[in-house]
């Protein structure tokens, strides 16, 4: 796992020249992913929407089962790193749409039911957790859906993030928030401490978090706000004064993928911390097939 983190560079050159060149398919898109996955699918669809388009994020396993209502989408746009996760690919059938793949293997036994499949082969993994993957994947989506020619610096900007990581707070449980684009992310930081240091961690819109779970909040509490917003700063007074420790990333389309990586650290230092082994998660394996 550390050592993919720390090798994430040269795979978010490969992400970018490919959202370059390739992209994203035009028209009304339903994306499609577990796990993961879909946290990155629903980073596509919002950024999407912010371009004018008409685009939905769901579980693989939702469209696997319920695919009566969702054949009007123009086309599906499925993300697995394997690209044999089977509710994905058996959604892909069910629909019977013209389908995208975003994969970092060039091969795979579902690949021939995708017109185009891109593969982002410098982000594959051996370990069991995502982390490069997921990542350089989030670079592909946030390139092609934006085109923000800032993103072209974040291989070297990594250089400085890997060197100086910095270090966070330990609780009793960790909260991760985020608006747009950045929920998406903060649903997968949440899941890498979750699977990675079996701790309690969990994600929510930031203004949700007052509608309820705000009240799990303690001096046992950490919140990680990747921020994006300004309607989200009065949140951050109203936790510390909870007694929760805030931490302060940012969640813009140009840092996003770097605050990511420093919780990836973090999961894997708290991990170590805890006496775990985070390339060998409890329960989990590469790939889910049922």
């Amino acid at each position: 796992m550390l050592e993919e983190i720390l090798a994430s560079g040269e795979a978010w050159r490969e992400a970018l020249d490919l959202a370059d060149r390739v992209g994203l398919p035009k028209g009304p898109t339903l994306f499609l992913g577990s796990g993961s996955s879909y946290f990155l699918a629903q980073v596509a669809a919002h950024l999407a929407r912010q371009r004018g388009k008409d685009a939905l994020a769901l579980p693989s396993g939702e469209a696997m089962l319920f695919p009566e209502g969702l054949r009007g989408w123009e086309q599906v746009v499925g993300i697995s790193r394997s690209g044999e996760t089977t509710e994905l690919l058996q959604a892909v059938r069910a629909l019977g749409l013209p389908a995208w793949l975003l994969t970092t293997r060039d091969s795979g036994p579902g690949h021939h039911l995708f017109a185009q499949v891109v593969v982002l082969s410098r982000a594959e993994e051996k370990a069991i957790v995502q982390t490069r993957s997921f990542s350089s994947a989030l670079v592909y989506v946030l390139r092609a859906l934006t085109g923000e020619e800032g993103l072209r610096g974040l291989p070297g900007r990594l250089a400085g993030v890997l060197e100086a990581p910095g270090d966070f707070p330990r609780g009793e449980a960790y909260f991760f928030l985020g608006v747009g684009a950045a929920w998406g992310v903060a649903q997968e930081a949440a899941l890498k401490l979750k699977e990675t240091a079996l701790v309690w961690a969990e994600a929510f819109q930031s203004l949700e978090f007052r509608h309820g779970p705000k009240s799990l909040v303690s001096e046992g509490t950490v919140v990680f706000l990747l921020k994006s917003h300004p309607i989200e700063e009065p949140l951050l007074e109203e936790l510390s004064g909870l007694g929760a420790r805030v931490v302060v990333l940012p969640g813009g389309v140009l840092d996003l993928p770097l605050s990511l990586v420093r919780i990836q650290l973090f999961a894997h230092r708290l991990a170590r911390e805890r006496g775990l082994d985070p390339d060998r998660p409890r329960h989990l394996t590469y790939a889910v097939r049922l």
